[in-house]
């Protein structure tokens, strides 16, 4: 179990007496052969509020070299600055009838109200107590609003069939966790579970979900409100069962519910890219404009990892200044611009030379789904390096051979960083090593592409996690030989003596029992 320990992140340390849930992880992403390893997760928490996270912030966007420096933002008078507002046209207030109007559900049209640029200063000063409790209520009503209708099968994003199937999806990991009295899950267990399905789903962090805590600080108030609506949401869903605990159904509308607030939000942020071009929502353009659309539109979402001053873009000359910025730094830029012409010339063979915001949408959700696997790529070419590192094929190299790795520009955390992510193995002090998998799942490998999550290295593991869940779920008497046999399945060969052994140790720790 020590040995475990140290080649996996540590876990953040609760109460004696919590329930502990055995899972397996197998990972052979980062090299030649599989390591297969234990770790036991406590899924009791101190209290309900999500633990505290030191603030591992994200050095970097993935795929960027550090060397390579943005271009100068231009030095704006305070006043200009804070006068600038969103081109759309809408208060985004939850009582507005516009957003009624265009069929937006309360909670997207609250979550677009906090994405709009902060007033004058002057009346930041005077009257920020009041704005910052106002849009804290207004987004609470509104997602209240969103819970409900979805408990009552009317809301307008998602319909049955997909609670239905969501439903399916979360059983096994649903029966694997400890249940309160009235058969649901509790806070903690309910947040376990709703972190590993985006994260095994999507490589999403999410942020207010994640047990660790989570790795970023909002740059403002508002931002922070939108960062934390599914952490909020979670909560808005406990207060309405108590100590029942929340039931299968309930978690699946909450899934359902935040994607449908995470889908709305990017169309809101299109409609921002749409309107900065001087498009009127029913108009329609070019090629050549669409195009422009759709790279101010994608470069933002990349670009707020860095440096952004709202969730959407705020102006025409400004977006375009951000699209020439990540052209220049992020390595995956040429994949993404690429696709997106491609998907241009697409909507154009389809509707005509005509194009219009729903030719922009369409071609947007296939561009996002793209960048995901063009993120993704860039861990496989950071794994590529690894493995090319003396020790690599073992998941361990010398932090010194790091650094210099890539001409040096890539790998530049510091070692408190590293120390703190349980990357780092010092026992050499004077030639410290890094555990590879570790570090690539470390936040400063995630790109904060929007205030909800953040897009992380594929996790091979949790998919495996989620694989021993569906077996122990298929089969309660007997979980020591299930561990075995999906173990042995992943291997490709027989369990080693030193799994047995350690199996057999934490099932002898806790009377006998896997779970």
């Amino acid at each position: 179990q020590e040995e475990a320990a140290r080649n996996t992140v540590p876990l953040r340390k609760y109460p004696r007496g919590a329930r502990l849930l055995l899972l397996l992880h197998c990972c052979a992403e980062t090299m030649s052969a599989f390591f297969l390893f234990v770790n036991l997760f406590y899924l009791a928490f101190a209290s309900d509020a999500p633990a505290k996270a030191s603030a591992l912030m994200q050095a970097r966007l993935r795929g960027t070299k550090t060397t390579v420096a943005s271009p100068e933002e231009p030095q704006e008078e305070a006043g200009e600055l804070h006068s600038r507002e969103l081109i759309t046209g809408q208060r985004y207030s939850d009582d507005d009838e516009s957003c009624d109007a265009e069929g937006i559900t309360p909670g997207v049209c609250a979550l677009a109200s906090l994405a709009r640029p902060p007033p004058a200063p002057a009346a930041v000063e005077k009257h920020a107590d009041c704005d910052k409790q106002e849009s804290a209520d207004r987004l609470e009503r509104a997602l209240i609003a969103e819970i409900d209708a979805g408990l009552a099968g009317n809301h307008t994003g998602f319909d049955g069939s997909r609670i239905a199937s969501l439903e399916l999806e979360l059983q096994p990991i649903f029966q694997t966790l400890p249940h309160e009295a009235g058969n649901g899950l509790g806070f903690a267990s309910a947040r376990y579970l709703l972190h590993q399905h985006f994260l095994r789903q999507h490589a999403w962090y999410v942020r207010g979900l994640n047990p660790a805590g989570d790795g970023r600080q909002p740059p403002s108030e508002k931002e922070g409100l939108r960062s934390r609506v599914a952490g909020h949401l979670l909560e808005v869903l406990e207060n309405k069962v108590g100590k029942q605990g929340l039931s299968l159904k309930m978690l699946a509308v909450f899934v359902a519910t935040l994607e449908h607030l995470l889908h709305g939000d990017q169309r809101e942020r299109l409609k921002q890219a749409w309107a900065v071009h001087a498009l009127k929502p029913d108009a329609s353009t070019d090629t050549k404009t669409l195009t422009s659309v759709l790279e101010v539109y994608m470069a933002h979402y990349v670009y707020v990892s860095q440096k952004a001053e709202s969730g959407y873009a705020l102006g025409l000359d400004f977006a375009l200044k951000e699209v020439k910025t990540i052209s220049r730094i992020y390595g995956g830029w040429p994949k993404v611009d690429l696709f997106i012409r491609e998907q241009v010339l697409k909507r154009k063979q389809i509707t005509g030379s005509k194009l219009t915001f729903d030719d922009a949408a369409d071609a947007a959700d296939a561009v996002l789904l793209l960048f995901q696997e063009v993120s993704g790529s860039m861990c496989r070419d950071m794994e590529t390096t690894f493995m090319g590192l003396t020790g690599g094929e073992t998941g361990r190299v010398r932090l010194a051979e790091l650094r210099s790795a890539d001409g040096g520009d890539l790998f530049r955390e510091s070692v408190s960083y590293l120390r703190e992510l349980g990357a780092l193995d010092e026992s050499n002090l004077d030639d410290p090593y890094v555990f590879m998998t570790n570090y690539m799942y470390g936040p400063s490998n995630c790109d904060g592409t929007t205030s909800f999550y953040d897009l992380c290295c594929p996790n091979d593991c949790e998919v495996n996690k989620g694989r021993m869940e569906k077996a122990l779920a298929a089969a309660p008497a007997d979980p020591v030989a299930v561990v075995v046999k999906v173990a042995e399945e992943l291997l490709g060969g027989s369990l080693s003596v030193d799994g047995h052994e350690g199996l057999t140790q934490l099932v002898q720790a806790n009377g006998g029992q896997v779970l």
